[in-house]
């Protein structure tokens, strides 16, 4: 597997490009199109899917470019729906970036969790900053979205986040493997945890 990552948008949060069994995955395309295109072209990539962790505004910016550009599908957790949709939920008309509203996801369903497992993906559930909050575990790395920072963890007092709810996502989280390697968002200059 190899991780590339690209530090984007104004809170510096990272979209990671995983070439991964013959796959390239797109993880948290949050902003700046035109550098993941270029990226992606540079090296010969070609996308199969979009996965995020969650649904904030800087999570999402770059996905219905990369949607349309490409014609793949994207996925989120079924929890975040609303969230994508209503831009006062996901934060991008409180933050002024364009009121973002996606209408083109795929919520996750049993179907597309066994076509994970199958390719060696798995999908934990981890709610708490937002809903539908999930990590990525691709070989033995976790890719955490906004669950955890560097020396913190993810805020809980937007639309939708529970204290309860984080507090049991990261016990879920402590108590895997010791091997896996955390990958979370880049600690960012404005510590907004978004």
């Amino acid at each position: 597997m190899k991780i590339n990552t690209l530090t984007l948008g104004p809170l510096a949060v990272n979209c990671y490009i995983i070439e991964f069994k013959k796959m390239n995955i797109i993880i948290d395309p949050g902003a700046e199109l035109q550098s993941i295109v270029r990226f992606i072209e540079s090296n010969g990539l070609n996308p199969d899917f979009i996965i995020n962790t969650h649904g904030h505004f800087d999570h999402i910016g770059a996905v219905q470019g990369l949607i349309e550009k490409y014609k793949i599908p994207f996925y989120i957790d079924s929890a975040d729906e609303e969230i994508l949709s209503d831009p006062d939920k996901n934060g991008s008309s409180f933050f002024g970036e364009n009121n973002l509203s996606l209408k083109t996801y795929d919520p996750i369903n049993t179907k597309d969790l066994e076509y994970f497992n199958k390719n060696g993906i798995d999908i934990i559930k981890t709610p708490g900053h937002s809903p539908g909050s999930i990590t990525i575990r691709i070989e033995d790395c976790l890719f955490t979205g906004d669950l955890l920072f560097k020396g913190s963890i993810g805020r809980t007092d937007l639309i939708g986040g529970d204290a309860g709810q984080i507090k049991d996502s990261l016990s879920r989280i402590k108590n895997m493997d010791k091997k896996l390697s955390y990958i979370s968002r880049a600690w960012s200059r404005y510590r907004t945890g978004i």
